[in-house]
């Protein structure tokens, strides 16, 4: 079952958060996420701490621990949300879904195929710059969504690295995960996904 407390790259709000007071770490020093979530939490520590400051001087303003624990869970969301993704701008101007919530979708999808475990993800929007428009299925003979199937006019793309069981046939079980991202991203958000990436990491 996914972590909702993880980011993209696989790794918790916590674990981050547990070492802010230190270097970043070997991994952190090279993940976007983990850096783009470093830095956020940063910045709360050092409003943390002018808060405190200011509460020392008046205990009438400490705050109720339930409040701080509903506070840390807004953090944590908002840390882990990455960058928005548009939805039908047609429809809805200005609409848009955070990438993390797409990758929950994902992790959702992966966890529904036999034999694999997700790891890291990124979605990102497909622009021009990107290349055509015409997705990859890959060697598994997956293809995207016709244009005429998708609700949205938003495409994107999916990474995703894997772990998989001994026994667990690669090529049929990658099939059928792309096709599941494709149908659950499709049909809980409208997004059109062009293509699904995969790399197989381990063997668990």
């Amino acid at each position: 079952m996914a972590d909702d407390a993880r980011l993209s790259c696989g790794r918790s709000i916590d674990d981050v958060w547990s070492h802010l007071d230190g270097p970043p770490d070997e991994h952190e020093r090279t993940c976007p996420y983990c850096l783009e979530a470093r830095a956020r939490l940063l910045r709360l520590s050092d409003a943390a701490i002018d808060l405190r400051s200011t509460e020392a001087a008046d205990p009438a303003l400490q705050p109720d621990p339930g409040f701080t624990a509903s506070v840390m869970g807004l953090v944590r969301a908002e840390v882990r949300r990455g960058q928005a993704i548009p939805l039908d701008a047609d429809e809805v101007p200005g609409l848009t879904i955070s990438e993390q919530a797409v990758v929950g979708l994902v992790w959702a999808a992966a966890d529904s195929v036999p034999g694999i475990r997700a790891r890291r993800c990124r979605v990102r929007p497909f622009t021009d710059d990107d290349g055509d428009g015409d997705g990859d299925g890959g060697e598994d003979g997956w293809q995207p969504p016709d244009e005429h199937e998708l609700r949205s006019g938003t495409l994107v793309d999916v990474d995703l690295a894997l772990a998989v069981e001994p026994g667990t046939s690669i090529v049929e079980a990658t099939a059928t995960l792309r096709r599941r991202v494709a149908e659950q991203v499709a049909r809980e958000t409208g997004l059109g996904v062009r293509r699904v990436d995969l790399t197989v990491e381990d063997v668990l």
